[in-house]
């Protein structure tokens, strides 16, 4: 039987009633469970169990908690859908086994998913993953996770908004913000961010505006995606407004950000991650070095070599990146689909975290993200981003499968200096100029990356990489 449980970049993702139901849930938290008798933290295990605000969220992640007692683990179930970042905060915090989060993050509204948090407070890496997919889809074809284990496990509600906001305290320049007296625009996108930043101004009195702040399972009618045209109610607020300073947005889970600058024009994730790795490397005294994905900008590594600082290079899925946060090999990590996280934080994206540490650098530097960007230009040379996600059926994934893995035509038209397989392909070019194709982990999605001196040769790359995957 081909395996219905398949553990991408970042966790178990699926259609609601096709590929995720009831019975390819239970399976996967059987063998959660298993994962974490394995590896106890404490005695019974404690695990917490939370929800993005996805069609029938919080039933699943009901059921969960009742599957997870039954096999006589504890359970602190969250009392409304939260953040990916805050329940990994409340993991860390509170010594917890690990967390199972019903979420499909950014994904469109018809599908939902179950994300394993272990203890470590980061996403599961790869070798934990396998351990419980290959055990979840033993449970699903015997099904003998349907005999009851007859435990005596426990569930309680807990709130943990107020703890994880009381803990940026630390991390923010709050005074800073304050003093310059800026006014934001809020995008929660209907996601599970919801409340978290306009609480957080509420308390600091940061004049702010908000949009698309109740909760809705079907985002708005759109993937919950602080990227491109999701951003366009945002920036219209902002244009209309013409007082706004920043707009800040997270996605379903809130782990990914979105920025909107002054102007109104959005700002890729790479050209936010260059500019808070400078900001973030002359206002603290942070150790170590910085973490990047392969897809990500190579303005980060100009910055890190500026500042003598190491770049750590890792494939995508943040659970990389938060692995070297948790080892203290670096300070700062992000990746170019809008996550990043700090020391002294969690080792998993935060889009909360994202959203105020642009806005401290903005408030403490008096000047907007495409300012301090134009700074890190005259600084270390530009390099400009681009990206297309192309939509693949079967016959179009088989093409791009046999173009990644065997890339002659393309190694023909663009003459790359080396080629490299960190994660997909990227062929490595002049100038510090690159071009990755990589199949995403969680959609039928080839994306295409490139960088370039200019815009327009970014941009070249990427239309020459089109030609030939229409052509191969």
């Amino acid at each position: 039987m081909e395996n219905l449980i398949k553990f991408g970049t970042s966790g178990f993702r699926g259609v609601i009633a096709d590929s995720f139901t009831f019975k390819t849930l239970a399976a996967t938290v059987h063998a959660i469970a298993d994962y974490v008798h394995a590896h106890p933290v404490n005695n019974p295990p404690r695990i917490m169990v939370g929800y993005d605000p996805r069609f029938m969220g919080d039933v699943f992640a009901g059921r969960v908690a009742e599957e997870l007692n039954t096999l006589g683990i504890d359970v602190l179930l969250t009392d409304r859908d939260t953040p990916t970042p805050v329940i990994s905060f409340y993991v860390i915090k509170h010594g917890l086994d690990g967390a199972v989060n019903i979420t499909a993050s950014h994904n469109p509204p018809v599908y939902t998913g179950i994300k394993f948090t272990p203890s470590w407070g980061g996403p599961a890496m790869l070798e934990e993953t396998k351990q419980i997919e290959a055990l979840a889809n033993h449970y699903l074809e015997s099904s003998l996770f349907q005999q009851s284990a007859g435990g005596k496990g426990a569930t309680m509600t807990v709130d943990p908004m107020p703890e994880y906001i009381d803990d940026l305290e630390d991390k923010i320049d709050f005074k800073a913000i304050t003093k310059a007296n800026l006014k934001v625009a809020i995008d929660p996108m209907h996601g599970a961010g919801r409340g978290y930043l306009k609480s957080i101004c509420e308390i600091h009195g940061i004049k702010h505006v908000l949009i698309h702040e109740g909760k809705d399972a079907y985002f708005g009618g759109s993937a919950p995606d602080p990227e491109g045209t999701n951003l366009d109610g945002l920036r219209k607020l902002m244009q209309d407004d013409g007082t706004i300073a920043l707009g800040m947005a997270t996605d379903g889970d809130a782990d990914r950000f979105g920025i909107v600058d002054r102007n109104g024009r959005p700002v890729l994730p790479g050209y936010v991650l260059s500019v808070l790795s400078e900001y973030i490397l002359t206002t603290r005294d942070f150790k170590g070095g910085i973490g990047r994905s392969v897809a990500t900008t190579h303005l980060i590594d100009r910055v890190a070599r500026q500042h003598k600082r190491e770049l750590y290079e890792t494939p995508v899925g943040f659970k990389h990146i938060g692995k070297l946060l948790s080892e203290g090999k670096i300070f700062f990590g992000g990746e170019e689909s809008g996550g990043l996280s700090i020391a002294g934080h969690v080792p998993e994206k935060d889009g909360i975290i994202a959203g105020l540490l642009v806005l401290e650098a903005v408030a403490e530097t008096n000047k907007s993200v495409s300012f301090l960007l134009e700074d890190i230009y005259k600084m270390v040379g530009t390099l400009y981003d681009e990206r297309r996600d192309v939509q693949l059926d079967d016959a179009a994934l088989a093409k791009a499968k046999e173009l990644i893995s065997t890339p002659s035509m393309l190694i023909d038209t663009l003459r790359p200096l080396s080629v490299d397989r960190t994660d997909g392909l990227r062929l490595l070019l002049e100038g510090g100029s690159w071009v990755l194709l990589r199949l995403s982990g969680t959609e039928p999605v080839m994306r295409i990356y490139a960088e370039g001196r200019k815009q327009t040769e970014a941009e070249q790359y990427i239309a020459m990489t089109m030609d030939v995957l229409d052509h191969a």
